[in-house]
């Protein structure tokens, strides 16, 4: 009788004691802003039914009034972005599982009544409630686990940001490019127009033959069709970063500054890109997390492999009108599966976390190295255009 009391003393604190856990749907959303504040200098906004939404709005509303900088657009789109939005929510699904790593499993209640055949006599009655008491001592390990996985899942959240705002500043310059061309293009069709007419006066004039007025038409027709073509592409790449910056309705009728930024004076400097680049991979860091998950994950399946459950509680039994109240234990015989599987499986994930960090590690150095290739070729190629072919160009159409 004592030991049953102090059983079922034990599963009521236990439950008390369990239930006492909240959630905090946008917890690790302020480490995710701080990294990618330290990044862009911008700020991350979770639109998630608090006073600062209207905040938010305010500020978007005040960035659409002006001619809107790359930066702007950038912060615009991680403002309003609902796509963006959706990813946070990823915070609150994994800081759910860690709430649920820390939770004990219900206790099970059973009962059963058997009736004598014989008639008359009164049923038996047995009653049980258990609980997997081995749950409370493996608390640590699935919550270490959670905890990992949490983690993982905030720098995995911090790099789509960072992903999503290069994505965005990238439109923008192809906007304003397009834009720019637009203007050029614009400009040639003009010139050739005023040369075909003049060309078509000649050619009245018989100074001209019918060749030189047909070549000049052609060249007229088709800078006409590449202006066309131009158009186009400046609301496609419009349309492009309204669906970034994710905008609608009158919120469309932004304007931007039509020209490119000029040409540094000074290159980009690239000395120690390969260790910078490891240093402030936040995919790097997102694949440290995973490998730190699956190595704790193998710990847990290593510790729960023979016995992964353990139920235990109070017991009674009523027979011919008197009760026997007892402890009950059950728990699984480990004779055919001893958690192999599990445990092998999570070694061949923790090899595979470790062998993915080193290639990602070597397509970062790889991929460093190689955008310092584009951006000097780049570089030489926009002053080539500026220094040379441009002036040759304009001497050409005057």
């Amino acid at each position: 009788m004592v030991s049953t009391k102090i059983v079922g003393w034990l599963m009521v604190g236990v439950l008390l004691f369990s239930g006492c856990t909240s959630i905090t749907l946008n917890a690790g959303f302020d480490d995710v802003s701080r990294t990618v504040e330290e990044r862009t200098s911008l700020k991350v906004f979770w639109n998630n039914g608090t006073d600062l939404d209207q905040q938010a709005a305010a500020k978007l509303d005040s960035l659409l009034q002006g001619k809107l900088t790359a930066d702007e657009a950038v912060q615009i789109a991680l403002l309003n972005n609902r796509d963006l939005q959706a990813a946070y929510s990823q915070l609150g699904v994994a800081q759910a599982d860690l709430v649920q790593a820390g939770l004990l499993s219900n206790p099970i209640f059973d009962a059963s009544v058997m009736f004598p055949l014989s008639g008359g006599g009164r049923p038996d009655l047995e009653l049980s409630a258990v609980m997997n008491f081995l749950n409370i001592f493996y608390i640590p390990l699935r919550k270490r686990v959670a905890a990992a996985r949490f983690e993982e899942v905030k720098t995995a959240v911090a790099g789509s940001v960072l992903e999503f705002a290069g994505r965005v500043r990238s439109a923008f310059y192809q906007y304003q490019a397009a834009e720019q061309m637009l203007e050029l293009r614009q400009a040639i069709v003009q010139a050739l127009d005023a040369s075909f007419e003049i060309a078509r006066r000649l050619s009245g004039a018989g100074n001209i033959t019918d060749l030189d007025l047909a070549r000049e038409r052609a060249q007229f027709e088709v800078s006409k069709l590449a202006l066309r073509s131009t158009e186009v592409a400046v609301r496609q790449s419009r349309e492009e970063l309204n669906n970034l910056m994710g905008l609608w309705g009158k919120q469309m009728q932004w304007q931007t500054a039509q020209r490119l930024p000029d040409i540094p004076e000074q290159a980009v400097q690239t000395e120690d890109l390969e260790r910078v680049a490891v240093e402030k991979s936040v995919d790097l860091l997102n694949a440290r997390q995973r490998i730190m998950l699956a190595g704790n994950q193998l710990g847990f399946n290593r510790w729960t492999a023979l016995v992964p459950e353990l139920h235990a509680g109070p017991m009674g039994e009523r027979e011919e009108g008197s009760w026997q109240v007892g402890p009950t234990l059950e728990f699984p015989i480990p004779l055919f599966d001893q958690g192999q599987a599990r445990i092998g499986r999570a070694a061949a994930e923790l090899r595979r976390a470790q062998q993915e960090y080193y290639a990602l590690a070597v397509r970062i150095r790889s991929t460093a190295r190689a955008i310092q290739d584009r951006v000097e070729a780049a570089r030489e190629r926009a002053l080539y255009y500026r220094d040379i072919l441009l002036p040759l160009r304009e001497r050409i159409v005057n």
